[in-house]
C-alpha cells in the first residue's frame, strides 16, 4: 500500500515541466524598513487610486481638488506566474493618516479564486486586518509586528493602519488567487475603522457614509 502511495506522486509530479518550475531563492528584508532588498515590481497607491473606497467621498474630492493627492500605501512584489501549486510574496508599507476619522488602509480585495486563503506576517508597526465574507459576517484581528494572521477561503480582507507610523507586512498568497477589488468598492465592508477618543473603534459604515 505504501509503494503505491509512492508510484501515484511520483506519476503526478512527472506530469509537471520541471523546466518551468521557479528557482530557489531567498529575499533579505530590510531590518530598519522591513521593505525587501530585492523585488520584482513596486506598485504606488495614492489616494486618487482609492477614490470610492473611503467613506467621506466629498472630503477625497476636495483634496484632490486641492491638489493633495497623498501616497496611501506601497506595495513591492515578487509574484509567480499563476500556478497552481506557486506562491506569490508581497510586501506592503502602509503609511498613517486619516481621511476624516477613517483610517488609511488598502483596498481591500476577495480573491478572484475564491478556494484560495492568504498569510501574513507582521513586520513593523500597529494595526488591524478586517475581514468579512460574502454573506456579511465581520471579524477583525490585529496586524503588527511579531503577529501572524491566516485568512480563510473566502473572506475579503484590508489591512488598516492605527498606529502613528508605517504599518509594514508581508503577504504570502496562492499566485493563481486573483484579486477581487471591484466587489469592495461597488459594496464596501460593513463595518469601518476610525479614531474615537484618541482610539481606533469599529464603527458601522452606513453612519459615516457621504
Amino acid at each position: 500500500m505504501q509503494g503505491n502511495v509512492i508510484f501515484n506522486v511520483d506519476a503526478k509530479l512527472s506530469t509537471m515541466n520541471m523546466s518551468k518550475l521557479p528557482k530557489l531563492f531567498q529575499v533579505e528584508l530590510d531590518r530598519r524598513t522591513g521593505i525587501p532588498r530585492r523585488y520584482k515590481r513596486k506598485l504606488v497607491r495614492r489616494l486618487s487610486d482609492l477614490r470610492g473606497f473611503f467613506s467621506d467621498n466629498k472630503m477625497v474630492g476636495q483634496m484632490l481638488e486641492r491638489g493633495k493627492n497623498p501616497i496611501i500605501y506601497e506595495v513591492y512584489e515578487i509574484p509567480q506566474a499563476p500556478s497552481e501549486g506557486l506562491f506569490s510574496l508581497a510586501c506592503t508599507v502602509l503609511r498613517p493618516g486619516k481621511i476624516g476619522r477613517e483610517y488609511y488602509f488598502t483596498k481591500g480585495h476577495f480573491h478572484a479564486k475564491e478556494p484560495a486563503s492568504e498569510v501574513y506576517v507582521g513586520l513593523k508597526g500597529r494595526g488591524m486586518l478586517l475581514l468579512q465574507n460574502r454573506e456579511g459576517k465581520i471579524a477583525h484581528l490585529p496586524l503588527e509586528a511579531g503577529n501572524v494572521v491566516y485568512v480563510p477561503p473566502q473572506w475579503a480582507h484590508r489591512a488598516i493602519n492605527t498606529g502613528r507610523g508605517k504599518l509594514v507586512f508581508l503577504a504570502v498568497y496562492p499566485s493563481s488567487a486573483g484579486h477581487d477589488y471591484g466587489s469592495i468598492k461597488k459594496s464596501g465592508f460593513a463595518k469601518l475603522v476610525v479614531e474615537r477618543g484618541g482610539k481606533p473603534a469599529l464603527i458601522s459604515s452606513r453612519s459615516l457614509k457621504r
